[in-house]
Parts: structure tokens; C-alpha cells; sequence
């Protein structure tokens, strides 16, 4: 993808050109401002001297009243703190020499012994007239993200810029390449732009889109992830600031950049590889290495072995060193030497190979593999070898394993794939059944890929009952097989619906691949993102790298590539299980109504409201409610109805089923306080027929309408819940969750 001519891209090169044969890697803000020209930004009248004595009448001749007067230096970045930058009456050429000079001494003062800079020259700018007012001076900077590439930045401009964008309010980020159309969208979201429609200069909107879909494409095009590879990497570039001028003018009139030429070493986006994914997931034959005979030793190798063996795994080979046999319920396994012992005895082919032995036999264990009949994929349940960097450990797995051997781990826990079609399922989550039992429904259909262990456990003990889950990958230290592999793997699978992620790190350009990837998926992807701050975001060398954090560019990507992405995690258990659950319930609008029976939830609901709106009932919907009110005690003419304590269960349907026929509504959520003795919630009653649950279980499959349930009550009630989670109802334990998931639901869908 050329972004820009031939002829520019030339004479951009030319200019990186120049500066790396002096030996710099960084641009003087000349530079900049020739590179801005050549892209099509305005930029002030200059001209560069190298000392005050080259300085003469005719080099001023076309400058205004005043010239701004900068010192260049390829050792200062922020010019103004130290003295260099200053406004000049353009009337004597003598006065103005004297600055410079002036100016050279102030700067090289405010060094210490042994650290002062070397001047190379002075610019001389053309001066704008402008106010400092609030959105007239705005900074653009483009900084090189280590795992998404490039990334464009917008904040308040001028000299307090990195304090405004810390303290008060972060600089707006976004992925390049982008077109104009694009960067008006984004702009037209900015708070700025009511001041500038107050004003009556809503085209200001359009110098700061024009500007940044520009810089975006700058910023692509001469970044690692380009397609053309570039003969130069922009590292970072800061244009504070863009002003508008007195003549309304939008002009860049201060630049600096760092780059580096393009070599081999350069990184790069690794490419998408689905090659023999499906041995993780549908293997036919499972080996695994490390199943011990010693039933008083605490074992993985025999834990995952028992798993598969309940899941009515014919196909399953056990490996041990020592020989010998083995009783796995009511069959008895032979432990075979090594592979390749096990398909000398006529066994059928091994797609996947589970390791679960002691860490240091590891890579000898990879090269000890069939290089004929090797398996397409292992998974590596250790961490690497003690004593071993992990750079070393990728070196040596590299030089020993089969070609095309895929892999999972090593540092991980594996997968959980349940049942499909003839697939008899896998899991290798080696947590004995008696302390977690995964069980998959006809609901299952979410898939978690997660780079902890832990993480995978705790969620599929969440879902207990509503059994959501249809796949679940721990694929912890990502040695081949990438996160964005996997997701494009599933993205796919029409039997997956909802993808979740629980991300602690992106490698060197795989943020790049998953923010491309993701932007492409139509299905929800819903992310959580850990270890969110930064240590290392501090101040740097320019304003660009000492704004943004790893975390803010990882969200701006979420939220650009129309990801879901979740702060906590309590929000995105309770977003993947309405995007899950209700997956096939599409809302119309962006109404809602609800059913309470106490009035604090009424109250609380309504505060969590976002993007969702309050329906307003129709009057058919209004002369039902009034029918249904034999008690008199509801406020039929709002529709969130706090029903009161004294409503039975067949009330309480019924005021449901009243609001999901009403057609200006789009979803519907229920709020229980289960105490009440009016109704069927407790572990004795709650399996009635008549019941609450089962008559709203009943109302579900009646109605398409979203419908979300938060039930207020303790361990008393988790039987009632337990009936509505494994019938498909999102359940929620506090009804600000329960509106703030079916408000991103909705928003997702709708807004």
C-alpha cells in the first residue's frame, strides 16, 4: 500500500537520507517541517542558518513584522524550557544576531559541565498571530508501539501539553492507517467541538481531521507494518503545536522526530497460521508424556490421562520412560517407552501429544519426535527448563522440532474443547472432576482464550450451571501458536458464537495482527486486559513516547477494531454471558422496561442507564397492566413497574410477559429480591411448575426480547438461580450488573 506518490515518498527518503549520513537519528525541526510540505500541511515561511554571521537582510526580507528565533540542536528536545525559542521584532538584523547569540550562551548555561549540547544552527520562523485558547493550539504526535506499530495521537497543544493530557484529560489515540472520512468521524466525537460550534467555526473540525488522516498515513507508511517495507522507520514524531492563526490558518510551526533506517533485524507482524490447529482441537489418537504409575505421587500426566479417558477417549496413548502398565478407571493402559514405541506396535497415527513431564527432559523429549508420523500438535504443560532464558529455550525448541509441529505452552494448562458431531472433545485442564465438573449444553457457545490458567479454571467454575463455554484455551508463553491464530482459527467455526479473551501481553508486532484480525471478525470479542499500568511509560524524549501508556494504546486498538473491551473482571464474566446467552436475541431499539418488587432497584437500574433509554409503554400495554394491578399498588405508567412484595409468582410473570408484548420495547430485565414469602424461590418450592423460575424460563422461549435477571439473595436461592442459568437466562446477583451488561448488549447491537 503506497500512501503517498512516488515523488513524495522520494523526497521524504531524501530528507532521512540527509540527516542519517550527518550521523543523526533525529530530525531538526527544519526536517520536520519539510516532510509536513511535501505531505500537503501548511507550515511557517523558514530559513536555517548554521551561526548568527550568515544571518543578512536578505534572508529576512520575506518575514513579516516579527520572526520566531529557534535554536537546533539534535541534543534538545523540548527547545522552550531551556531558553532556545524567542519571539523577534524583525527590524535590525544586528539586534536579531545578538539573540542568537544571546540565546546560544542561556541554552548551553542551562546544561551542567558534561552534558551540554552542541548547536548546530538557529531557524528562523515565520511568526502567526493566535490565541492560546483551548482546541487553537493542538498536538499531533505519531509514536512506534513495540507490539501494535504505529499510533496516531491528538491532545491539547502547547507547552503544557503532557501535563494537560496526564492530569486532566488523555490523549486521543488512534491505529493509521485512516482516511479523512474516518478522522472527521473521530474528531466530530470530540468534546472541543461544541466550543467550535458555539464559535460558529465547525470547519476547524476539518483542519484537525485533515491533519491527522495526513500524519496517518505518514506514520504507516514508514513503519514496520507496512506492506511495502520502507527505506526508513518513523520511531516518533511530535507536531505541538498545529495552531489556528488570526486568518484562521491551520499551520505546524514546531516539529521534532527520531527514526532509523530499515534493516533486516526490523520487526515485524508475524503472519496468521492455521496450519494443523485442528490437532488441538479434534486430534485423532492423544499421546501424553509424563503419566506416572505411582498412584501416591500427585500426577498431571495421569490426572489429564483420567479426564480423557471419562470423555471416552479410545484413542489414548500413554508414555512413561519405565515401561509398565497402568489402571485408568476400568481399563488398564500400557505405558509405552516414548512415541515412537507407542507407533511401532501398529498404534494409529498421534495427532496431539500432551506433556506433562518434568521440565528439564523437555527439549530433549522435542527432538526425540518421529520426524515421519510426527504429531501436528503439543501442547506443553511446563515452563521452561530452570537455568534457560526463554530466548534460549525458543533457539533450541526451534532447532529440534518437526516441521509444521504446532504448539501450545509451554506454561499452560491446554485446552478444553467440548463435543461436536463426531469429535468426542478434549480437555486437558488437569483439575480432577470432583473439584471442577465441566459440563457442556446446548447453550454452549462462547469461546475463552487466555494466556492464564487459573483464569480458564475460575471461569468455567463460574458457569457452572449456564455452561456456556464451548472451547477454552490456556495457551500461556505463546512459543508458535498465537493468540491471533486461535481467533481467527474459531472466528470461523460456526458452532462459536462469542469469543473472550484475557490478555497479560502482545509480542514484538502481534498487536499489530490482533487489532488487523479483530476489526474483521463479526462476532462480539470481548477482552480484558491485564496489567494495566505502565512503569515504563515515563517521560522520554519526546512528547509523543511520555503520553501514552502500553495499556492506552492496547485500548485505543480494542475500541477502533469494535472490540468489547472490560476494565474489570466481574464485567467481562457478566458481558460474555449475555453476548453468549442471548446471542440469537437480537434487540430492535434501544428501549427498555422492567419488573421489580423492590423499589431501591427501580431507582438503582435506572442510575446505570447509558445508552439505554426508558421505553414508553403503549396504551394497550398500559390497559393490560391496569387489568394485572388488582392491587393498586403499581405505577402502571412507568415502565420500570416495582410491583411490591405482595405480587405471587403468576403476578409477577404476568407483569413480564406484559412489557415483552409491548412493541416499543427492546429488552427487558427482571429484579428479584427473593425473600418474599409470596413467592416460589426457595430450594423446596422453586422446581414448581408454577414457580417464578419456570414460568419465566417459559416466558424466554416465547419471546425473542433480550431478557436479563438479577436475583438480590444468598446461597438460599442459588437452586432458584441454578434453574434459570441451565435453561439459558443471563442471571446476575445485583441489578446494576444486570442493566450495565444488557446496556453494552444492546449498545453493541444498536447504538
Amino acid at each position: 500500500m503506497m500512501l503517498f506518490s512516488k515523488e513524495q515518498t522520494r523526497k521524504i527518503n531524501r530528507i532521512f537520507e540527509t540527516a542519517h549520513q550527518s550521523g543523526r537519528n533525529v530530525l531538526f525541526e527544519h526536517e520536520v517541517y519539510g516532510i509536513l510540505d511535501i505531505a500537503g500541511l501548511a507550515i511557517p515561511r523558514f530559513k536555517f542558518v548554521h551561526n548568527p554571521d550568515e544571518l543578512d537582510d536578505s534572508c529576512l526580507n520575506h518575514f513579516g513584522r516579527h520572526v520566531v528565533v529557534k535554536i537546533v540542536s539534535k541534543e534538545i528536545v523540548h527547545k522552550q524550557k531551556s531558553g532556545g525559542v524567542r519571539k523577534v521584532r524583525n527590524e535590525d538584523v544586528r539586534y536579531i544576531r545578538f539573540t542568537m547569540k544571546e540565546m546560544e550562551r542561556t541554552v548551553i548555561d542551562h546544561y551542567k559541565n558534561g552534558e551540554k549540547p552542541s548547536i548546530e544552527g538557529f531557524l528562523i520562523a515565520e511568526y502567526f498571530p493566535h490565541t492560546q485558547a483551548l482546541g487553537n493550539e493542538v498536538f499531533i504526535g505519531i509514536k512506534e508501539d513495540t507490539a501494535f506499530g504505529p499510533v496516531v495521537m491528538m491532545s491539547k497543544g502547547g507547552n503544557d501539553a503532557e501535563f494537560f493530557s496526564r492530569y486532566y484529560d488523555p490523549a486521543n489515540l488512534f491505529l493509521p492507517p485512516f482516511d479523512y472520512a474516518y478522522a472527521l468521524e473521530m474528531v466530530n466525537t470530540l468534546n472541543i467541538r461544541h466550543k467550535f460550534e458555539e464559535n460558529g467555526h465547525p470547519e476547524y473540525l476539518e483542519y484537525y481531521a485533515k491533519a491527522m488522516s495526513i500524519l496517518s498515513y505518514l506514520a504507516y507508511q514508514y513503519s514496520f507494518v507496512a506492506e511495502a517495507k520502507p527505506a526508513y522507520l518513523i520511531r516518533s514524531m511530535d507536531i505541538n503545536p498545529f495552531i489556528i492563526t488570526e486568518d484562521n490558518r491551520f499551520v505546524a510551526i514546531d516539529g521534532f522526530a527520531e527514526f532509523m533506517p530499515y534493516s533486516e533485524n526490523t520487526k515485524t507482524v508475524p503472519e496468521i497460521k492455521l496450519k494443523n490447529l485442528e490437532g488441538f482441537f479434534k486430534p485423532s489418537g492423544i499421546a501424553i508424556a509424563g503419566v506416572s504409575k505411582n498412584l501416591e505421587k500427585i500426577n498431571l500426566g495421569r490426572d489429564i490421562a483420567q479426564l480423557l479417558h471419562d470423555m471416552g477417549r479410545d484413542d489414548l496413548y500413554l508414555l512413561n520412560p519405565g515401561g509398565g502398565e497402568i489402571l485408568i478407571g476400568d481399563k488398564a493402559y500400557t505405558l509405552f517407552e516414548n512415541l515412537n514405541a507407542c507407533l511401532k506396535t501398529g498404534k494409529k497415527s498421534v495427532d496431539l501429544l500432551v506433556y506433562a513431564a518434568p521440565q528439564h527432559y523437555l527439549i530433549d523429549f522435542i527432538k526425540s519426535l518421529p520426524a515421519k508420523n510426527a504429531p501436528k500438535a503439543v501442547i506443553l504443560i511446563p515452563g521452561i527448563p530452570s537455568g534457560m532464558n526463554y530466548r534460549e529455550f525458543e533457539h533450541s525448541i526451534d532447532a529440534v522440532k518437526p516441521p509444521d509441529l504446532r504448539i501450545i505452552g509451554p506454561n499452560c494448562m491446554g485446552v478444553y474443547f467440548a463435543p461436536e458431531g463426531r469429535s468426542r472433545g478434549l480437555n486437558t485442564l488437569f483439575i480432577e472432576e470432583e473439584r471442577l465438573e465441566i459440563r457442556h449444553s446446548r447453550f454452549s457457545n462462547a469461546l475463552l482464550l487466555t494466556q492464564s490458567g487459573a483464569f480458564s479454571v475460575t471461569a468455567l467454575d463460574k458457569f457452572q450451571h449456564s455452561r456456556l463455554f464451548k472451547a477454552v484455551v490456556s495457551f500461556g508463553n505463546k512459543y508458535d501458536v498465537k493468540i491471533t491464530d486461535f481467533m481467527v482459527y474459531f472466528s470461523k467455526n460456526r458452532h462459536i458464537d462469542v469469543i473472550s479473551l484475557y490478555i497479560e501481553g502482545l509480542d514484538c508486532g502481534e498487536g499489530r495482527q490482533f487489532f488487523q484480525i479483530a476489526g474483521k471478525i463479526k462476532k462480539p470479542v470481548i477482552v480484558y486486559k491485564a496489567g494495566k499500568t505502565d512503569a515504563g511509560a515515563k517521560a522520554a524524549a519526546s512528547h509523543t513516547a511520555s503520553m501514552s501508556g502500553s495499556y492506552d494504546v492496547f485500548r485505543a486498538a480494542c475500541l477502533q477494531a469494535g472490540m468489547i473491551l472490560v476494565e474489570n473482571i466481574e464485567d467481562h464474566y457478566n458481558f460474555v454471558q449475555i453476548f453468549s446467552l442471548l446471542h440469537r436475541r437480537k434487540p430492535v431499539n434501544n428501549k427498555v422496561a422492567g419488573v421489580v418488587n423492590a423499589g431501591f432497584e427501580s431507582t438503582v437500574g435506572a442510575d446505570e442507564l447509558i445508552n439505554l433509554e426508558q421505553a414508553e409503554l403503549n396504551e394497550k400495554t398500559v390497559r393490560r397492566l391496569k387489568k394485572i394491578n388488582t392491587f393498586g399498588l403499581v405505577d402502571t405508567g412507568s415502565p420500570f413497574l416495582d410491583i411490591s412484595p405482595m405480587a405471587d409468582d403468576r403476578m409477577y410473570a404476568d407483569f413480564v410477559e406484559a412489557i415483552l408484548q409491548d412493541e416499543n420495547v427492546g429488552s427487558v430485565f427482571v429484579a428479584i429480591v427473593p425473600h418474599t414469602v409470596t413467592l416460589k424461590t426457595s430450594p423446596e418450592l422453586c422446581h414448581d411448575r408454577d414457580g417464578l423460575a419456570n414460568l419465566l424460563v417459559e416466558l424466554s422461549r416465547k419471546y425473542d426480547k433480550p431478557m436479563v435477571i438479577s436475583v438480590n439473595g444468598g446461597q438460599h436461592y442459588l437452586e432458584f438461580i441454578s434453574i434459570l442459568e441451565e435453561q439459558g437466562l443471563p442471571v446476575y446477583n445485583n441489578i446494576r450488573s444486570a442493566i450495565k451488561s444488557l446496556d453494552r448488549f444492546v449498545t453493541y447491537h444498536v447504538v
